[in-house]
């Protein structure tokens, strides 16, 4: 739970504000202990790091997962009435953020922006954050640039000065009093090493902005007023500029409600931006879950493709035969169709997101089973072919004779996964049987795609590819007439089917 106030706050008074927030939490259900840090935290500009303007931060420790069984709460509801609990502090923003498991990626919207110009960076940075302030369904939205606030540059006005007789330096110490103090030396104790600076302020009750006004810097001609030779402007505060690769850099991050799909909210603000008339000098880039997903589905693309390769390899190496290769590799291409199917009917009630990591492993995995099911059936196929029997004869005995082995490991997979699929998890700690136990979700896609991708990848199996095997015979046995007027030969003889000799039992 990160706490964000504007304004440069005192240790007393962040952690006063931090204690408010606490008050808030102590007594929830289903929470174990807080671990409560008052003090700003600077952001490193990293997917997971801490807004700007933190003023502290919260860590949550849950009670047990059977206690929280027992209190009838899960963390998804301590989390909603952690927000609706803090949502109304007055002067305080606080963001609420769930661990997350692998590699960090942050929140689930974020839009790189950089350019060499800050105001255009500026402008773009403020139309995309207002479109993204428009959607009722986004959440949490922040950006890394500092809040409004307020600093005062100083300026030296050297020609007054020098009427006075007074160098810049003078008037950088007098101003050094109102502020950080002027340094008059350095002293050393006994027991440390580094050496402690001696500095020389006003009293805090003096060192105010009006202070500024009364402020006089001795001159050989009198003392003066500072007024006379600084000159104050007020300016937007700036605590921190972040770059990269040389360019400014602005970062808009959001977070979606539960059920509503990131990835579609940034399918949609992608054209959007496209057409926002966006300064040329600004470049918008699509980091965080949106990026890792991009890279994780070039990865598995590229890994396919080389397993099918390597696959085709070894499987013309043992068949000897191009066509037999295509058949067995195209079962695998097909297998992903009902990986697919399997998606979209479980969309609703299985997965409320859609994880490229989990789901091509599946779909890698898959793929090793399919190829087995097509390598025995294929090669049972070649062997009744070296035994003299039809093609389309021995297409139909390879299949009958591996019905069992094929329907057996379909059956024993399909079975062995449907407990990760519908998150069955088996405590074997306190002896019963857990419905959707904490971290079982993560299996979900992964076990669903093999066993739908499998259940389709049968079917294909008995019966597309014994299809596939004997169409090149069957077809030009029903299609040799259309060779031989083509090429200008005569008819060939019809033949009946008890004339064609068949292979001995």
């Amino acid at each position: 739970v990160y706490v964000k106030a504007r304004v440069n706050l005192s240790p007393e008074a962040q952690d006063g504000l931090m204690r408010q927030v606490e008050t808030r939490l102590v007594g929830l259900k289903g929470i174990d202990s807080l671990y409560v840090r008052s003090g700003g935290i600077v952001s490193n500009g990293g997917p997971n790091s801490a807004p700007n303007d933190t003023i502290g931060r919260i860590e949550v420790q849950f009670d047990k997962y059977e206690q929280r069984q027992a209190l009838g709460v899960t963390g998804k509801q301590i989390s909603k009435a952690i927000r609706d609990r803090v949502s109304d502090l007055a002067g305080l923003q606080v963001e609420v953020r769930e661990p997350e498991s692998g590699p960090p990626t942050g929140k689930a919207i974020q839009v790189q922006m950089t350019s060499h110009d800050p105001a255009a960076l500026d402008r773009a940075a403020d139309l995309v954050k207002a479109k993204l302030a428009s959607d009722p369904q986004l959440i949490e939205l922040e950006d890394n640039r500092t809040s409004p606030g307020i600093e005062y540059n100083l300026t030296v006005d050297r020609e007054a000065a020098g009427r006075y007789g007074v160098d810049v330096l003078s008037v950088g110490q007098a101003i050094q009093f109102l502020t950080d103090g002027v340094l008059v030396g350095r002293f050393r104790p006994d027991d440390v090493q580094d050496e402690l600076d001696i500095r020389l302020r006003f009293p805090s009750d003096a060192r105010t902005i009006a202070a500024f006004d009364q402020l006089k810097i001795t001159t050989p001609q009198g003392p003066v007023p500072a007024s006379y030779f600084i000159k104050r402007v007020p300016a937007q505060q700036i605590t921190q500029i972040q770059r990269r690769e040389g360019q400014r850099l602005v970062m808009i991050q959001a977070n979606v409600l539960p059920g509503v799909a990131a990835n579609q909210k940034i399918a949609a603000l992608k054209p959007w931006i496209a057409k926002a008339g966006i300064d040329p000098e600004v470049h918008v880039k699509y980091t965080g879950a949106d990026e890792e997903g991009a890279a994780a589905a070039q990865f598995f693309m590229v890994a396919m493709a080389v397993s099918l390769f390597l696959m085709g390899v070894i499987l013309l190496w043992q068949f000897n035969s191009f066509y037999g290769v295509l058949v067995t590799l195209s079962a695998v291409a097909l297998s992903t169709v009902g990986v697919l199917l399997g998606i979209q009917i479980n969309l609703a009630h299985t997965f409320d997101y859609i994880s490229i990591i989990m789901l091509g492993t599946g779909v890698v995995a898959l793929a090793g089973v399919v190829v087995g099911h097509n390598i025995v059936l294929v090669d049972t196929y070649y062997q009744l072919r070296r035994q003299g029997f039809p093609a389309d004869e021995a297409s139909v005995r390879a299949a009958a004779q591996r019905f069992r082995p094929v329907m057996l490991t379909t059956v024993v997979t399909v079975v062995g996964l449907l407990p990760l699929m519908f998150q069955v998890h088996p405590d074997f700690h306190n002896g019963h049987i857990e419905l959707k136990a904490p971290g079982s979700e993560l299996w979900v896609q992964l076990s669903g795609s093999v066993v739908w991708g499998l259940s389709f990848a049968t079917l294909l199996t008995l019966v597309l590819t014994p299809v596939l095997l004997a169409a090149p015979m069957v077809a030009s046995r029903r299609f040799a007439w259309l060779w031989r007027r083509t090429r200008g030969a005569p008819p060939a003889p019809a033949v009946k089917p008890y004339d064609i000799p068949r292979a001995a039992e």
